[in-house]
């Protein structure tokens, strides 16, 4: 190899180098800055409005298993995964368990008309401003922390959940009578 090439060569690898260094702490400062929140910690307090404008507030739903799932109506895995969750709720409400949905940031009409087609039951909450979908570092859609009695976050799941799934998750924080 000629002094020319081996010149090129090791600038290329250096700028190989100091890319993937680059990435590296890109990653680490992204990381750091999601908000945080951990299956065990307490969930984060927010108030709401439904599609027909009641105030909702978490809190309401202490006592009671939560499921808080973060969607939007067009979003392909948000719609595959929302039988399953109308299911859930019909098959557990009556021990305790309570699934609330938050649309992020879209129309009344889109939602509503959603809500239609697929003859939601449970309580559909807007974030029109994003705040709350911020305060629990939503990053992919859907989103889905399942809450026990006392408040406590007991799973976190980013992406589409089928019934099986949902049992799974759901069993477990089912107030105990």
């Amino acid at each position: 190899m000629d002094k020319k090439t081996r010149y090129w060569v090791r600038r290329i690898l250096f700028l190989v180098m100091v890319v993937l260094i680059g990435y590296a702490l890109y990653q680490a400062v992204t990381q750091d800055s999601k908000s945080g929140l951990q299956e065990g910690e307490p969930a984060p307090n927010f108030t709401l409005t439904t599609l027909d404008g009641k105030t909702v507030q978490l809190s309401d739903y202490r006592g009671k298993a939560v499921l808080l799932n973060f969607w939007g109506t067009w979003c392909e895995p948000c719609r595959t995964e929302m039988p399953a969750l109308q299911n859930a709720y019909e098959q557990y409400k009556d021990q305790g368990f309570e699934v609330l949905a938050v649309n992020i940031a879209e129309t009344d009409v889109a939602v509503s008309s959603f809500v239609e087609q697929y003859q939601l039951k449970f309580p559909v909450l807007l974030d029109r401003n994003r705040e709350v979908t911020e305060l629990y570092g939503i990053v992919p859609i859907p989103s889905s922390f399942f809450i026990d009695q006392d408040g406590k976050i007991r799973k976190i799941v980013e992406g589409p959940l089928n019934l099986d799934q949902l049992r799974i998750h759901i069993l477990p924080i089912l107030p105990k009578e």
